[in-house]
């Protein structure tokens, strides 16, 4: 472990240990490596005897329904509630967790720990760790761990690995390397069941989901010699399958999977009069300056950005912007 983020996570035990109720929040849209960060922040404060709720403005994807704690999660405290910290996970700006939770701990919370992976867009806590080399925040709670001496039981280490696994892509992605395989042996080791939670997670979805991809799909374009695939999800497309945005989470690994892709992007029309834009890419494409450009962020190979106006203007904009960058 290098001297900085020993020197970080000391930090962050120092803050845990000095105060006793928390409150922990992650990003909106919840994927699967915001939710087991999540829940696993909330059992390591717990076994450390701290009060800890959990908060996420958006419900999660009903494949992680099945993880311990999901339905204790809350999606604002009330005004009531009295924290005197609050940890945000997976959250590379502040204003990702949510306008409701922003307010709250704006007004109401003296003391903000930030522990992330992304690429920061404005550094924002009292105490800031940030590990933009590490798979997952949900690896950086592994670090947690073992810095405090808290040993992974199979709860904790299923939360862990929920993380680790889908930030990685099924360990399919180039943050996937030997440290990850390590990681995963001691929580696979510690009762995390990889077969039991590939069902859950990759195997449970709604007829409401297939039905949103079937619609999805059918307006996949290929720009540059097919080195750049895109598509769009509408609301109209949310109401004729009666589906809801969370079901489209993993929809644009479909259209990295094109073997002459070398960029991914995927534009969905919001309900705030934005239209948000993710993207993915192979190795060499940086694809989080291009999301800074518009005020967005995230990793070099998967960041996202939203940009106002109609779907059909921003997609146009937008892949000229895109097909420039990669040459």
């Amino acid at each position: 472990m290098s001297k900085q983020k020993n020197l970080k996570i000391r930090e962050v035990i120092s803050a845990i240990r000095k105060n006793e109720r928390f409150m922990i929040a992650t990003h909106v849209r919840p994927d699967g490596d915001a939710i087991g960060s999540l829940l696993a922040m909330k059992l390591i404060l717990k076994r450390l005897g701290k009060k800890a709720d959990a908060y996420a403005q958006d419900r999660f994807p009903p494949e992680f329904d099945f993880l311990p704690g999901a339905r204790e999660v809350g999606n604002k405290p009330f005004d009531s509630a009295e924290y005197d910290a609050a940890i945000l996970v997976d959250c590379g700006d502040f204003d990702r967790v949510g306008d409701d939770l922003v307010e709250f701990i704006g007004k109401h919370v003296p003391f903000v720990i930030n522990i992330d992976h992304h690429i920061p867009g404005k550094p924002f806590g009292d105490v800031y760790w940030a590990e933009p080399l590490a798979s997952s925040t949900c690896e950086m709670l592994f670090d947690l761990c073992m810095s405090l001496s808290l040993a992974p039981d199979a709860v904790l280490s299923s939360l862990l690995y929920t993380g680790v696994v889908t930030d990685t892509g099924s360990f399919r992605f180039s943050n996937t390397n030997q440290r990850v395989f390590e990681m995963i042996c001691v929580l696979v080791g510690a009762g995390a069941n990889p077969a039991f939670m590939a069902t859950h997670i990759y195997d449970s979805a709604t007829p409401e989901k297939l039905k949103l991809l079937s619609q999805v799909l059918g307006t996949v374009e290929f720009h540059d010699g097919s080195r750049i695939a895109t598509a769009q999800l509408t609301r109209a497309m949310l109401s004729n399958s009666s589906a809801s945005y969370m079901d489209s989470e993993g929809f644009i690994n479909h259209l990295r999977s094109v073997k002459s892709v070398d960029l991914a992007i995927l534009f969905r029309e919001g309900s705030d009069g934005l239209i948000h834009v993710s993207m993915r890419s192979r190795q060499g494409i940086d694809v989080a300056k291009l999301a800074q450009r518009h005020g967005g962020g995230g990793h070099k190979q998967a960041a996202a950005c939203r940009i106002p106006g109609s779907i059909q203007s921003v997609r146009s904009m937008f892949i000229g912007e895109a097909v420039s960058f990669i040459n």
